[in-house]
């Protein structure tokens, strides 16, 4: 692995940054502008500056380098304090819901990071079919419209694209509704009624999950249990990096995902979590993706942790090939590549990587 990555993997660790390691490799020339790209690319930027700041080598770098990272970190500062108040205001939302909910990812994530770390450009929530028209009806009161932005003006979504979207895409076309707090002038609320992994058994994990969700929000609000939580990052994860469109659109592979996953693994994980993960795992039929999403976790951010390894052990599958594959399920095809994960993920045209497995055989990890 070359050097710069080596320094970008270093200045992702926002919990325990290994300062002499960083010092040392920035005592040598480095590409900056390479790194600043990967750091922004990945949504790290902020991150970046953190660690910097903590290891006291922010004049160690490029001046333009330590500029445009503050600039990121002042900017997430911001606009976290403005999704949270954003939130926070869609409290008379959930409330009003007679129907199961859990909101997803940022929602939970925003209020867990250093404040600036983790910025969310929308909110996510988890509900059942069946109860799309009463969530929309709420939303509609409370002064949402379904459409997007673009080129930074509300456009309304046509009532096409409505239907279609609910139809195919396992959620509905965003809510949104104008904020106009710092750094976010709109607050976006994707509805999600599927999960997007494993369709034959969509319904009940579906289902499932939401049974299990529980009120660990400010306030009250419901997202998903731990275990759960850990669970949907994984399958989320991992859909995007093994799936040839998403790989085609450059949308596959983003270092936050895996971040995320690492503070949740270094605040949480213990052997009983460790232990009802496995289970729901198992019970949920996770457990390829579970095993993909821990396992690079812990290579990319060089986690040491017992628990850890043991969970990564203990749904380790006998056939690893998946672990280096990528398929085309609309092609019917299966595609895969020879490079380390570390590598990989920091490619900028991994599509012309990716050579067409026609017997099944590929190296394990």
């Amino acid at each position: 692995m070359i050097r710069e990555n080596e320094t970008i993997l270093e200045l992702c660790k926002f919990l325990h940054p290994n300062a002499a390691k960083l010092e040392e490799q920035t005592a040598a020339p480095l590409d900056y502008p390479y790194i600043l790209g990967q750091l922004l690319f990945h949504r790290m930027g902020a991150a970046g500056y953190a660690v910097l700041k903590r290891c006291g080598l922010l004049g160690r770098v490029n001046r333009e380098f330590r500029n445009t990272l503050k600039t990121i970190y002042d900017s997430g500062v911001e606009k976290t304090g403005s999704f949270l108040r954003a939130l926070e205001g869609t409290r008379e939302i959930w409330d009003a819901a007679d129907f199961p909910y859990a909101l997803l990812k940022g929602a939970y994530l925003a209020g867990l990071y250093p404040v600036g770390l983790r910025t969310s450009n929308d909110i996510d929530v988890l509900i059942r079919p069946g109860d799309i028209t009463a969530l929309s009806g709420l939303l509609k009161d409370a002064g949402f419209r379904q459409g997007h932005i673009r080129n930074g003006v509300f456009t309304p979504a046509a009532r096409s694209e409505i239907i279609s979207s609910r139809m195919n895409r396992g959620e509905t076309t965003p809510f949104i509704k104008r904020v106009n707090m710092p750094g976010m002038e709109y607050l976006e609320l994707d509805v999600n009624f599927s999960l997007g992994f494993k369709p034959d058994r969509e319904t009940g994990v579906v289902e499932a999950m939401l049974e299990a969700s529980r009120p660990n929000l400010p306030g009250g609000l419901r997202t998903l249990s731990l275990p759960d939580f850990f669970l949907h990052l994984c399958a989320h994860l991992f859909k995007e990096a093994t799936v040839f469109r998403w790989v085609e659109m450059g949308r596959d592979l983003s270092l936050y995902k895996f971040c995320d996953l690492y503070l949740l693994i270094d605040r949480f994980l213990d052997a009983s979590l460790s232990r009802e993960i496995q289970r729901r795992a198992e019970s949920l039929d996770l457990l390829k993706e579970c095993y993909y999403a821990l396992l690079y976790t812990r290579q990319l951010f060089g986690m040491e942790k017992r628990e850890l390894d043991r969970l990564i052990a203990a749904i380790r599958p006998d056939d690893r090939r998946f672990l280096k594959q990528v398929v085309d399920p609309a092609g019917g095809r299966l595609y895969a590549y020879d490079m380390a994960f570390t590598e990989w993920i920091f490619c900028s045209k991994r599509r012309e990587h990716l050579h067409e497995v026609r017997d099944g055989r590929q190296k394990d990890e």
